[in-house]
């Protein structure tokens, strides 16, 4: 961390130096914490859920090469470009849940309840971790939820019988996951919900070689 600039609210980005400084380390990471997956709330109970990541970039300028047409002289360089911020043996730089669902009760402010997205089985398994007793870590993706009047469906990244991405549906007054249902691929965006012929129907986009539309609904 000593080669990384830290500081309170409002810390500014810098220009990263040859054998000094390699930039400002901003948490949440560029993609937010709560961002660009949205939210849902419930009108007749007030609570908002909200999904988040718990990750950090390295925030830099650098000053383009005029002989490359570079006529500034500050620009932002990529975030995850040069010396990043690193644990020995892959080990997370920060504390858990890397990534979470909250429900925000907007009538208090207060945290209703708050749950790890996803078991976080690619760290719980590392060789220096394994041997203890880990709560779920999250970090399964930060996707937007869908409300209804008993359930809050999101996808997670991982978790599925097969290791793989999967669809979860949670207890909307707890949290607790109350069923999951594998995915072909990674959810993109948030799903929806229609009613056809008196039958409601989940949709979501899945991504792959060729990104899908799946639609899901009770036998």
């Amino acid at each position: 961390m000593r080669n990384f600039r830290l500081g309170p609210l409002f810390t500014p980005p810098m220009l990263s130096v040859e054998g000094g400084l390699q930039g400002t380390i901003q948490r949440p990471h560029i993609a937010g914490g709560a961002s660009w997956s949205g939210s849902a709330v419930d009108p007749e109970t007030g609570l908002l859920y909200v999904p988040s990541e718990n990750r950090f970039s390295v925030i830099k300028y650098y000053t383009p090469d005029p002989a490359e047409g570079g006529n500034l002289r500050y620009t932002q360089a990529d975030f995850d470009s040069g010396t990043q911020p690193v644990m020995p043996q892959g080990l997370p730089l920060l504390k858990p849940p890397y990534s979470r669902m909250t429900a925000i009760d907007l009538n208090t402010g207060d945290h209703a309840w708050m749950r790890p997205n996803g078991d976080g089985d690619r760290l719980r398994n590392h060789p220096r971790l394994r041997h203890l007793d880990l709560p779920p870590l999250g970090g399964e993706g930060h996707g937007g939820p869908l409300l209804t009047r008993t359930l809050l469906i999101s996808a997670l990244s991982a978790g599925g019988s097969d290791g793989g991405p999967r669809l979860v549906a949670r207890d909307k007054a707890t949290g607790e996951i109350l069923a999951s249902l594998d995915l072909p691929a990674g959810a993109i965006g948030t799903p929806m919900t229609y009613l056809h012929e008196g039958v409601q129907h989940i949709a979501l986009t899945v991504g792959g070689e060729v990104p899908e539309l799946i639609a899901l609904r009770l036998p």
